[in-house]
């Protein structure tokens, strides 16, 4: 996608944020309108609203945001195999758009802001072969740090999706939770879903969810914890770990206590190779910012 481009309206009056959305199609209507609110749209020369009436003849001039790596993919690559690479996925990293629409069109990755995804496809890792939604098998929240799998080639791919949704890809995370846990371990049997409003959280009317927990350390009122999803609903470890009482540190929508970022972390994945059967573990400790924040909370400063 250029730059830098210019359409010049032709027809019946038509709002600004629909006209450039029918144009185009692989763009979400909410993309379009952040573009118009932050002045990358110009109509006559002029910044207007969204809703802005367009007349015949009107100039519509856009300027496309151009996405600039801000990391070597490379750099957090962990393992690579002929099959797969895995990588320690740094927090506040966005795994790929919101909008669907990259799958069918890649450009819209190029006027969006960095994602995995983007930063997959520019690499040039060896032997990718360029799979269905860029290799991806699974996914981790935009502030969750650690271990995700990256396939290279769809037949990996699709085995490696058919593990995880066979429970044959074992998982384990570090989470900073609030509170003080009355037991060292157990275990979450809760169904999650979404609910009136949009909102993930567990419900009756939602899918079978499982969670395993373990305490690693007490201190000021928080716990260091291991968590093991058994299952992989959207947001399960916060929905569940919310649900017993003692949310995770950082995670607004969960009621966790303010943090720089939510303290979850996903440590280490376990494995059969689906061609070789050979056990395989990944693990990456928790990032600097997470063993701050534990230290903050072994000092009561939290």
């Amino acid at each position: 996608m250029p730059k830098n481009q210019t359409i010049i309206f032709e027809g019946k009056q038509e709002r600004l944020d629909i006209f450039i959305t029918n144009h185009y199609e692989n763009y979400s209507r909410s993309l379009i309108q952040n573009l118009i609110k932050g002045g990358a749209v110009k109509v006559n020369g002029k910044q207007r609203k969204p809703s802005w009436p367009l007349e015949d003849g009107d100039i519509v001039e856009i300027t496309w945001p151009q996405t600039s790596s801000s990391f070597n993919l490379k750099d957090i690559i962990i393992a690579e195999t002929k099959d797969f690479f895995v990588i320690n996925k740094p927090a506040g990293l966005l795994v790929h758009p919101q909008s669907s629409a990259w799958e069918e069109t890649p450009e819209v990755l190029d006027n969006t802001e960095e994602t995995l995804v983007s930063a997959v496809l520019k690499a040039g890792i060896k032997n990718f072969e360029n799979p269905p939604r860029a290799g991806l098998v699974h996914r981790l929240d935009r502030e969750t740090s650690g271990i995700m799998l990256i396939a290279k080639n769809e037949d990996f791919q699709i085995a490696a999706s058919q593990m995880f949704a066979e429970r044959q890809m074992h998982k384990t995370y570090n989470a900073i939770c609030c509170g003080d846990i009355a037991d060292n371990e157990g275990i979450i049997d809760v169904p999650i879903g979404r609910v009136a409003g949009g909102k993930i959280k567990a419900s009756a009317l939602g899918r079978s969810a499982i969670t395993e927990y373990k305490v690693i350390k007490r201190a000021g009122g928080f716990c260091f914890m291991e968590l093991y999803p058994k299952t992989g609903r959207t947001n399960q470890l916060r929905v569940h770990m919310s649900w017993l009482g003692y949310p995770v540190l950082g995670d607004w929508l969960y009621k966790g206590a303010k943090a720089p970022r939510l303290m979850l972390h996903a440590r280490k994945l376990e494995f059969k190779h689906p061609f070789t059967g050979r056990k395989l573990c990944f693990e990456a400790l928790p990032p600097q910012d997470f063993m701050l924040a534990w230290q903050k909370a072994e000092k009561g400063a939290i």
